[in-house]
């Protein structure tokens, strides 16, 4: 006789395998990300240094991406700054002292909701949502044949009192602002 609660083990373990399964894409990606972020910003040229002068901030709302860029770039150094991930708030005050900032898909809304009282200069704003460009966002990150791919605006960079070099912008689709 069927019995359709002896089936319940092997539903949660597929479930559990499902799962990990999407977590571990999901850090391989942030992993990917956490390295064209570096490369953006050693490929990035800024009119002036940020607040911050000892070290060269990355930052973003979304812990995850933090912890995962933290392993990732760890003890690396940027125009002869230290390297540093910063999980932070979208909030003037913090985002200040930001040299690039990235926005996830978990925290687009949030960037949607805090952008009109931010007034960024000299930061690099960086996500993956669909339309990020058009939402005040500088490069955005998108999926392309299962691989990591970028748009820049290059116009909005330089609005933003940041110059990318011809070596990058050859590797991405630039878009107008």
């Amino acid at each position: 006789m069927f019995k359709p609660l002896s089936l319940l083990p092997y539903i949660i373990f597929s479930l559990a395998l499902i799962t990990s399964a999407s977590a571990h894409a999901v850090q391989k990606e942030y992993v990917l990300k956490a390295g064209f972020l570096y490369n953006f910003a050693l490929f990035g040229q800024w009119q002036a240094t940020s607040e911050n002068t000892s070290n060269f901030l990355i930052c973003s709302p979304d812990s995850q991406f933090i912890a995962i860029a933290n392993a990732a770039l760890d003890n690396r150094k940027v125009h002869n700054r230290n390297l540093l991930n910063k999980h932070t708030a979208l909030e003037k005050a913090a985002l200040k002292q930001c040299d690039i900032i990235f926005i996830t898909d978990k925290t687009y809304n949030l960037w949607l909701n805090a952008y009109t009282d931010l007034e960024l200069e000299n930061t690099m704003v960086v996500g993956e949502t669909d339309g990020f460009i058009a939402a005040h966002g500088h490069i955005r990150f998108f999926l392309s044949s299962s691989k990591v791919r970028f748009e820049v605006a290059p116009g909005k960079l330089k609005k933003a009192g940041i110059t990318m070099s011809s070596k990058v912008l050859r590797l991405a689709r630039v878009v107008e602002g």
